[in-house]
């Protein structure tokens, strides 16, 4: 037998599971909901991205200064835990401060100065709401950064639209190119639909795969968290408003409580979006459970694509016959152990 055989096979097995990243956002909103960076299960995770920053010419700045002790334990625990560490800048709200950056020389400067004060990992460039002319100035930016050293990614809106503006783009510097499947839902529509309508979510990332990312750098980003709307029957009826929760907003702890308590739920999944739909007399509630979600961490898996991302950390329920972080691991990293541990 050929001496060098097992560290082949092993050094494979490594990189296949190296491959499949789990990451997780951790917003500097989470504080409200005391959701500290002690609460993180670093085991269950490859990466974290914190959010948010925001560029203002040479520096970049927090979008909520009270939120920095926590973002000091964030980066001491990830380290400790070696889960891979990268700050996001930009997001829904910022978008005229990263256009700005997009055309700025200062932005590396702002960059680098943060990175050798924090010692961060990585950093990724959030388009927010980018439209597809803007795109190809972040792809540009993203270049420029990865040019000077400094490890970067992108998240943009899932849409076919934008996957078609990246073809022909030199994204080889890029480390991901993360895609938002969230907020589909609106109770500005008058009918009820999905808030991650994953079977077309998957057609996307194929999309931008067809476009050109390479798909070990395509990885979606579902929403832990689903939408109300007071008065609906389900998918595709009517409605008179946003339902329970803040402003129609549930994370995904909350909805499972709800199916704990008195109030009655008749929880489906629809096979033509592959999402969940739960009803009862007062409301409907679109969501992401554990079919969908293990629907798309599937469809990552057998195509080759990055990883998935989780939005956020703080809307997952910690026990594992629930939780959908340890749906996404058991797929993407199956060598963890997801047992509940023993206090």
């Amino acid at each position: 037998m050929n001496k060098f055989l097992p560290f082949f096979v092993l050094l494979c097995v490594t990189t296949l599971f190296a491959q499949n990243r789990v990451i997780a956002y951790f917003p500097h909103w989470a504080q409200y909901s005391q959701f500290t960076p002690k609460d993180v299960r670093y085991d269950l995770l490859t990466d974290i991205r914190y959010g948010y920053l925001t560029p203002s010419g040479s520096d970049l700045l927090f979008a909520d200064e009270s939120d920095k002790d926590n973002f000091l334990a964030l980066v001491s625990q990830a380290k400790a835990a070696k889960v891979k560490l990268t700050v996001a800048v930009g997001g829904l709200g910022s978008e005229a401060a990263m256009k700005e950056a997009y055309e700025s020389k200062n932005f590396a400067e702002a960059i680098k100065k943060f990175q050798n004060e924090y010692k961060v990992d990585a950093f990724e460039l959030d388009g927010g709401a980018i439209s597809a002319e803007d795109l190809p100035k972040l792809l540009k930016q993203a270049a420029n950064l990865a040019n000077a050293g400094i490890t970067v990614s992108i998240a943009i809106p899932g849409t076919e639209s934008l996957a078609s503006a990246v073809s022909g783009a030199d994204l080889s510097g890029i480390d991901n190119f993360s895609l938002w499947f969230t907020d589909e839902a609106s109770a500005s529509d008058s009918q009820v639909k999905p808030n991650s309508n994953t079977s077309k979510n998957i057609r996307i990332l194929a999309a931008f795969a067809d476009a050109g990312v390479p798909k070990k750098k395509l990885v979606p980003i579902l929403p832990f968290y689903g939408k109300s709307f007071y008065k609906a029957s389900g998918l595709g009826s009517s409605h008179q408003g946003a339902g329970s929760g803040n402003d129609g907003v549930l994370q995904y702890k909350e909805i499972m409580d709800k199916f704990n308590k008195k109030d009655a739920y008749s929880v489906s999944f629809d096979e033509s979006s592959k999402s969940e739909v739960a009803v009862s007399d007062n409301e409907t509630i679109v969501f992401n459970g554990i079919p969908s979600v293990k629907a798309i961490t599937e469809a990552v898996e057998s195509n080759g694509y990055g990883g998935v991302a989780a939005f956020d950390i703080s809307g997952d329920r910690r026990e594992p016959i629930i939780s959908l972080l340890v749906t996404i691991g058991q797929v993407l990293r199956p060598q963890v152990d997801y047992k509940k541990k023993k206090k």
